[in-house]
């Protein structure tokens, strides 16, 4: 399972991945729609025909993007997230605490490094970042989570 997983690319589901950008596509048509309608709102007016395609291409193009360009690589002693050109390493051994509950519940990572801040990743396809999160950090209880960073939210 080791050398398989840190010698491939593991992806974000697309369909998730899409419907992500087509939330944030109805979002913006809808910012757009409340900014640009001024006389009324039905029936649309010019600016309607306008945006919305210049949104729906934009949305498009940044799916697409984030769906070819964004993946981990793990191996026993880190987690390697490449996203949009940026990479970010987190090792094993910084990871305190994951929320097992709330992770498998959301089909996110959600874990606590060791300055006591949050983050979130969305599962590959399979869920193997979650088995090494798992398996490789040295994670510590909630209470002495808790007991070590008193203001953190879990």
């Amino acid at each position: 399972m080791a050398n398989k997983a840190s010698d491939e690319k593991l992806r974000v589901s697309i369909p998730r991945m899409i419907l992500i950008f087509s939330i944030l596509f109805l979002v913006m048509v809808a910012i757009f729609y409340i900014s640009f309608q001024h006389e009324r709102f039905w029936p649309f007016e010019m600016s309607f025909y306008i945006y919305t395609p210049i949104l729906f291409v934009t949305s498009a193009f940044f799916c697409y993007m984030a769906i070819t360009s964004t993946y981990y690589k793990v191996d026993k002693h880190k987690l390697t997230h490449s996203k949009m050109g940026q990479i970010k390493e987190y090792y094993w051994k910084d990871i305190l605490y994951i929320n097992e509950e709330w992770s498998k519940k959301h089909k996110m990572l959600l874990f606590y490094m060791a300055d006591g801040k949050d983050r979130y990743l969305a599962f590959d396809k399979k869920g193997i970042i979650f088995e090494y999160a798992l398996n490789y950090s040295r994670l510590l209880s909630k209470e002495e989570f808790l007991a070590r960073f008193p203001k953190a939210k879990l």
